[in-house]
């Protein structure tokens, strides 16, 4: 308890309150008490007299006094003094978790009440002398802490409903999107009694599969904001069939939701329920948000380009998902497996994916996080047991991406897709988390740039060999045994790290950006203190500079190149005449 361990604050705090008696003429009682509601609590009982009323108060310290101030409120329960008032009673003064320091006192958390109660207090007719102003300006997440039924009103549905004629009406298609917090409408159409169809393209299109569709009525009415706050139903109904709104949807016993667009083209949803009572639903307008994409300028190029990864595991969900987030929109995905609860742990999906072809559920992820976001899946096994002509036929889509990510850790595919990157010229990124999560790699392919990806790896293993570090002994994936016989398994956050890393460097590819911002083209990446790293995050770059130049095929004679050169010529001239007879 603060108040034993800190006598010298009580002392203070009993000084400043008998400084403030002495002073005033508005604190006629003041007496310290011990409360034990809920938890001992030092407090003081006091009355504060203002024009010509006294005001029962308490002041509660709290028990981590002074990090946090004390609170005042009325001794007795529901008593709605001010404007600036919490629903436990509490006043909301010029002190609070925002402002305070804990060199203020007691003394002054009274002296900011009668303040508050002073502006406030009504006169002798009952009207209040006017409201004290307000030192607030919430977040968007305080502003809806306490409400369940949310209303998304984004720029492009304003801007519709601003161009309606007055007495519009017609029909609204709403998704609803429910949870145990909370349920928020989307508006997905409006379609007007006389006119075309409006659409909100800025929603995906995927979040039909995971919300709830309802239709609605909506009317431009000739009312106030604050008139749609405070009517009756009937009185509202009334007014709407006055200025011509058809409102027998209004009258029927089925409960449903209302759109409201009034004169100043705000909108209100209502939902009316059985018993001819409506619920507002709370305004959530991102409007504002619209100017701020959060992403770079230099992303926006981001949207043209296409990324294929191969491995939708752990580290190749994390990548697809972060990309997405990054701007890219062009998604060809290749992963075999299903999604089971041993992978849980560490992967992106959920419980709702079990039993489910991982790249058909980051899919739908993706599609989730914007609504231009296209994706191409295969559920095949690169270098497992698979019709050649569909291996070959990926691969070749493989080389037309704009950057490809291997994001397996297996030998035999990352054959395949850097054989296809020298191919064609196309960017490559690698990754591996090391067994037990001590660490993991990252590596990049630029052609023309970069030594050639199989050149690399052998180059890193050579590096490795020249080490005097111990071997890890593997045992399954991301788990490994370390020389003292303990067992390592790599967390979600480890593979989290080594994934977020790639990322960056895939983005350094797709943005062109000039000079990179890695230097160079292979780091380790330590997470943990062992093997060749020295401590948490100690990054090694590894230098290709020396790297030995790829073993090319061996020269071929003038007379062989031209025999071949014939050879080909032949077939393709043989080829073009059956062309043309069938023709």
């Amino acid at each position: 308890m603060w108040f034993l361990n800190n006598l010298a604050r009580v002392d203070k705090e009993r000084q400043a309150i008998t400084t403030l008696i002495a002073e005033v003429d508005w604190l006629p009682f003041a007496d310290w008490r011990m409360n034990t509601d809920n938890e001992t609590q030092l407090s003081l009982v006091a009355d504060i007299q203002v024009h010509g009323q006294r005001y029962p108060v308490v002041m509660l310290y709290p028990s981590h006094y002074p990090a946090s101030p004390p609170t005042v409120r009325p001794r007795e329960a529901n008593q709605p003094w001010s404007t600036h008032q919490y629903l436990s009673g509490e006043l909301c003064l010029e002190w609070g978790p925002d402002t305070w320091r804990d060199d203020i006192t007691g003394a002054e958390m009274l002296r900011s009440a009668y303040n508050l109660l002073a502006t406030e207090t009504p006169t002798e007719a009952g009207l209040p002398r006017r409201i004290a102003p307000s030192r607030h300006s919430l977040e968007l997440g305080q502003e809806l802490r306490f409400t369940c039924w949310r209303f998304l009103v984004n720029a492009s549905l304003v801007s519709y409903t601003q161009t309606l004629s007055d007495n519009a009406n017609g029909t609204a298609h709403f998704w609803v999107m429910c949870n145990r917090a909370a349920a928020t409408a989307f508006v997905r159409q409006i379609t007007p009694a006389s006119g075309e169809r409006w659409d909100n393209l800025e929603l995906p299109l995927t979040l039909e599969k995971t919300t709830i569709p309802f239709e609605a009525r909506f009317f431009k009415v000739k009312l106030e904001s604050n008139a749609l706050a405070s009517l009756k139903l009937d009185v509202l109904i009334q007014i709407l069939e006055e200025q011509g709104h058809d409102v027998s949807p209004l009258s029927t016993a089925a409960p449903g939701p209302v759109l409201l667009i009034d004169e100043a083209a705000k909108l209100h949803l209502f939902w009316i329920s059985t018993e001819k009572e409506w619920h507002r639903f709370t305004p959530v307008d991102i409007r504002s948000e619209e100017d701020n994409l959060r992403l770079p300028h230099e992303r926006t190029p981001l949207v043209t380009k296409t990324v294929g990864i191969v491995g939708l595991g752990s580290a190749g969900s994390k990548i697809a998902l972060s990309l997405a987030r990054a701007g890219i929109r062009n998604f060809l995905l290749i992963d075999y497996d299903v999604f089971l609860p041993e992978n849980l742990c560490r992967h992106e999906l959920t419980w709702e994916d079990v039993g489910q072809h991982k790249v058909d559920s980051i899919a739908r992820q993706l599609k989730l996080i914007a609504r231009d976001v296209n994706v191409k899946s295969s559920c095949v096994k690169m270098s497992g047991q698979e019709a050649t002509a569909t291996i070959a036929s990926l691969l070749s889509q493989l080389g037309t991406c704009d950057l490809i990510i291997d994001a397996t850790a297996d030998a035999a595919t990352f054959n395949q897709v850097a054989t296809v990157g020298i191919q064609q010229q196309t960017p490559i990124v690698w990754l591996e988390i090391f067994a037990g999560g001590i660490g993991g790699m990252i590596a990049r392919f630029r052609p023309n740039r970069d030594p050639e990806p199989k050149t690399m790896l052998a180059y890193l293993n050579e590096y490795l060999a020249e080490q005097d570090v111990p071997t890890l002994r593997a045992t399954v994936d991301y788990t490994a045994v370390d020389t003292e016989g303990e067992v390592m398994s790599a967390s979600d956050a480890d593979v989290a790290v080594i994934a977020a890393n790639a990322t960056r460097m895939a983005l350094d590819i797709l943005t062109a950006r000039e000079p990179s911002a890695f230097p160079y083209s292979l780091y380790l990446i330590g997470l943990t203190r062992g093997w060749i790293f020295e401590q948490p995050f100690y990054t090694l770059p590894i230098d290709m500079s020396n790297a030995p130049s790829p073993c090319a095929e061996p020269a071929l004679s003038a007379a062989s190149t031209a025999e071949n050169v014939q050879f080909l010529s032949e077939l393709i001239s043989q080829q073009e005449n059956e062309n043309s007879s069938t023709a």
